[in-house]
């Protein structure tokens, strides 16, 4: 439950501190005065969204903090806290959120820094906060069997959790099937490409990554053939001319060297690689020799080197850069046709699979169908039950079945609820027919009914009772009671009878100080709410009849509570 709330800064609150108890609250004051901002502060601790124009005017930042003793939720909280690493207390749970004008938004649990999906998950299990708008709920025809299945026991969530998790793995081989037919045509496609590539690479004839570096030049030399030739033979010219060759020439130097070398050891060095050179000389006029000796032009070598190379330069544009990228690009090719020859996806296969878990989805959606009907029989009475306390007697209420086209993720069964709310009239789908102040009843009625099995420890009613009067007042404050015997209920109203039912009642307050504007909260005694309820019975002219028919109005309340 909520202990403790600390706001500041937050809308038109500078500050404010209050202290709940258990059972049942109510706030009252006047229209403005700043109710519902206490309760959207609850909300920003439950994961709410929070924006910069929730921060006082002037104000850097806003701060909300929540103190929460745990009792029954204590176990799911707990299991929370050490998954998401945060300090747990079994007792208690304090929760802070900071807005800043600059945007900055800061979670703590238990101090420790969180995140806001960590904080709404815990949220779900400490308050649940019915706003002037959560009649959405009801009135959304495709959440309605969301109703039927919280009311359900503990091994009904069981078999709809297997029954979501084999929904789940239908879903995925639907899909997996319905991309095998979609793309059959395209898969045909991307299989003819393959197989053409992997023909033209075959007849290549792809040996050695290297290949083409070779044939470079062979091709180099085979194309300049008779160049080299022509070079070479009057290179061989040049050195064996009797006169002026270089063979002469250089054993004229030769044996000039040697006569220097005689003169002094400096010029044996000199001498000694002229030798050098002269030997080497010779060394590559003898294998020059012996290459024209061995050359030999080939024209169907040349015209095979030749075509080769446009073929390998071919291939390398379309599958390179390089001939490594084409033999890469190969083994690509010959790995995918091997998954299309295999089946890759094997439809017979998955055929046969989705058949069985359809069966098993057929068998378990009846399962779930069965043990809806029962809880839908029993929570029709339970409804019709509480109908009747909150004047709505006559009323008919009623839960419609009917069955989905195929499976969906709470099984095959469609919820509809029905009601006629007066004599005489057909039973209406709930969203068609219901007035205001029947969807406050009907809210009332089910959270009257689902509190019960609900995780949560504080119920927050944020003006239920808006659209009705009188004696049906006085049953919603009845029923809000209930509630809060076994929640604790915080209710704000506009309702005198609403008011009277409260086991503590607090008043907000609105003042204005040196131009700026305060909330203020704070406990009534007994006599402040007598006068507070007859402001709200007979307005600011409260007259001692007034106060005794407020003083009245809390005793009836108080008799009908024994």
């Amino acid at each position: 439950m909520l202990v403790e709330l600390d706001i500041k800064n937050f809308a038109i609150i500078k500050a404010l501190k209050v202290r709940f108890q258990e059972n049942m609250t109510v706030l009252i004051g006047e229209t403005g005065a700043g109710k519902s901002i206490i309760i959207d502060a609850v909300s920003l601790l439950m994961g709410g969204r929070g924006q910069k124009e929730m921060i006082r005017s002037g104000e850097k930042k806003a701060v909300v903090t929540g103190l929460f003793e745990l009792d029954h939720e204590t176990k799911k909280i707990t299991e929370l806290c050490e998954q998401y690493g945060i300090p747990d207390s079994e007792e208690q749970l304090i929760i802070s959120r900071e807005l800043a004008a600059k945007g900055r938004n800061v979670v703590r649990i238990n101090g420790q820094l969180t995140t806001i999906n960590v904080l709404r998950e815990l949220g779900n299990y400490l308050v649940d906060i019915h706003g002037q708008n959560d009649q959405q709920i009801l009135m959304d025809q495709d959440r309605q069997i969301d109703l039927v299945d919280n009311y359900a026991s503990s091994k009904f969530k069981q078999e709809l959790a297997q029954y979501q998790t084999d929904f789940s793995n239908w879903q995925k081989l639907t899909a997996q099937i319905n991309h095998l037919h979609q793309d059959a045509q395209e898969l045909a496609q991307k299989q003819d490409i393959l197989s053409f590539q992997n023909e033209e690479l075959t007849k290549a004839d792809l040996k050695d990554p290297h290949e083409d570096d070779e044939l470079e030049d062979e091709y180099d030399e085979l194309n300049n053939y008779q160049k080299i030739v022509d070079t070479a033979n009057y290179l061989m010219q040049m050195y064996d001319d009797e006169d002026h060759g270089i063979e002469t020439l250089l054993g004229k130097a030769q044996n000039a060297a040697n006569e220097l070398a005689e003169y002094g050891s400096k010029f044996k060095d000199i001498a000694k690689t002229i030798d050098d050179g002269v030997f080497a000389i010779s060394d590559a006029r003898s294998e020059l020799s012996n290459v024209l000796d061995d050359m030999d032009f080939d024209e169907e070598r040349f015209q095979y080197v030749s075509n080769r190379l446009d073929l390998l330069n071919g291939l390398k544009k379309k599958y390179g850069p390089s001939l490594e990228d084409v033999f890469a690009f190969y083994a690509k090719v010959q790995k995918k046709l091997g998954q299309y020859e295999t089946g890759g996806l094997d439809e017979e296969k998955l055929q046969k699979q989705l058949g069985e878990l359809e069966n098993k989805l057929k068998v378990e959606a009846q399962n779930l169908h069965e043990i809806r009907k029962n809880v839908a029989s029993t929570l029709e009475k339970k409804i019709k039950q509480e109908l009747a306390d909150l004047y709505m007697a006559k009323a008919r209420f009623s839960i419609d079945f009917s069955k989905t086209k195929t499976f969906t993720k709470k099984g095959t069964d469609d919820i509809v609820f029905l009601i006629a709310p007066n004599p005489g009239e057909e039973l209406m789908p709930l969203v068609k027919i219901v007035s205001g102040g029947e969807q406050s009843r009907l809210i009332l009625a089910l959270k009257a009914i689902f509190s019960k099995v609900e995780p949560v420890g504080t119920m927050i009613f944020d003006e239920i009772d808006t659209g009705v009067s009188g004696r049906v007042s006085a049953a919603i404050g009845q029923k809000l009671h209930s509630i809060g015997e076994n929640k604790q209920v915080i209710a704000i109203t506009h309702s005198p009878q609403v008011a009277a039912a409260g086991d503590q009642k607090y008043l907000v307050a609105k003042k204005v100080k040196d131009g700026a504007t305060y909330t203020q909260i704070g406990p009534l005694t007994q006599e402040e709410t007598i006068t507070a309820i007859a402001e709200m019975m007979a307005g600011s002219d409260v007259t001692q009849a007034a106060k005794q028919n407020a003083k009245d109005l809390m005793r009836s309340f108080k008799r009908k509570k024994k």
